[in-house]
């Protein structure tokens, strides 16, 4: 399990000298030497909190959004943002890996079959993603994901990076290193990041849809009332043989009340929607040796090499991406124009002509250039 930014936290002050006395995740006191003290721009004796509610004006918020929080890259400098390491790690045999293909494999319209298997190098991008998620409230953490530079598989990394840091050599760094790998390569892990970022949130979502479904409900209700209180005036005021400039008046009153009603509305969409900042905080750079099953993708008259990789940071065969999302659902279908590998939520059906086609050749339907 990653560790709850308290522990990061304490971690790095340690690291940097400092003697940390915690007691819980919510706040802990901590005695930093001078030098960190002026890097921080803190007291060397400071009590840091991690909750926004916190009374006290002797303790510093250090929580995701605060200056505190960025004030810590500064320990740092320009290091750890990039890191470039070798795992080396056992190799389970080449057989018995081949054989869980087929269990791991699967399309719903096209086959495949193994053609050859050899040993590589491999470089693996393991990339940390901060996202702050902000509606009438905010939502913030950090996303590690797992990237296949040679094929794009990407997978959440949910295991202990201390457990990883023990199998990692550091490289030579070296100004014809490739830092990052192609921006493809950062495309795509951060297309699969903010998918992931998205089910992560679901529950956060279906809160708000239902505060503001509830919050409508009310405003509706309401302004309801209020207009049909309003068409009672007029219609007594007509009985009545009131004069027009009277009703006229009232008529324009219910026209304020119906706009107003809409306004309160939208204001309430407003309040309610939600914006998600993604953005990648430190990358590492992760070479090793992995087998490769070269697998012949055929889809009706057409075939397509594609390589299958054994993870060894992992300890699992890497999962097929989806070439559109890069986070697949709804199991793998290969498309018909140019044989990519897409999953059941890329391969669409147009809504308005019926047609099939593939999200990582055509954003809007090639028929009838709607989007589906």
């Amino acid at each position: 399990m990653n560790k709850p930014l308290p522990d990061v936290i304490a971690d790095i002050l340690s690291y940097h000298g400092a003697i940390v006395d915690k007691e819980d995740n919510s706040y802990f006191d901590v005695i930093v030497p001078p030098d960190v003290s002026d890097i921080l721009n803190i007291p060397e004796y400071a009590r840091l909190t991690f909750s926004n509610g916190e009374t006290s004006n002797e303790a510093i918020y250090a929580s995701y959004d605060s200056e505190f929080f960025i004030s810590i890259r500064n320990l740092f400098a320009n290091r750890g943002k990039f890191t470039i390491a070798r795992c080396e790690t056992y190799i389970p045999h080449k057989e018995k890996i081949s054989r869980l293909l087929s269990e791991n494999i699967a399309f719903g319209n096209a086959t495949f079959r193994l053609e050859k298997k050899e040993i590589k190098d491999i470089t693996y991008l393991l990339i940390y993603f901060k996202y702050t998620a902000v509606s009438d409230e905010k939502h913030e953490g950090i996303l590690p994901v797992l990237i296949n530079s040679m094929n794009l598989s990407v997978a959440p990394f949910e295991n202990s990076i201390n457990d990883l840091a023990e199998r990692l050599k550091e490289v030579d760094f070296t100004p014809e290193h490739p830092k990052c790998g192609s921006l493809k390569i950062l495309q795509s892990a951060y297309a699969a990041c903010t998918g992931m970022i998205q089910a992560r949130l679901k529950d956060f979502k279906k809160s708000l849809e239902k505060r503001l479904n509830r919050d409508i409900k009310r405003v509706y209700e309401y302004y309801e009332t209020l207009k049909a209180e309003s068409r009672t005036v007029i219609e007594r005021k007509f009985i009545a043989s009131e004069k027009q400039d009277n009703i006229e008046l009232l008529t324009r009153k219910l026209d304020a009340i119906e706009a107003e009603q809409k306004w309160k509305i939208q204001d309430l969409i407003s309040k309610y929607a939600l914006s998600i900042k993604v953005e990648p905080v430190a990358i590492f750079s992760i070479e090793t040796n992995a087998p490769v099953f070269w697998i012949n993708i055929k889809r009706r008259l057409a075939s397509r090499l594609f390589p299958v990789t054994y993870n060894p940071i992992m300890k699992q065969i890497d999962s097929l991406p989806c070439e559109s999302c890069f986070n697949p659902t709804e199991g793998y279908y290969i498309c018909d124009d140019h044989l990519h590998i897409v999953c059941g939520n890329c391969l669409k059906t147009c809504p308005n002509c019926s047609k099939k086609y593939c999200m990582a050749c055509h954003k809007l339907c090639p028929k009838c250039k709607r989007n589906g």
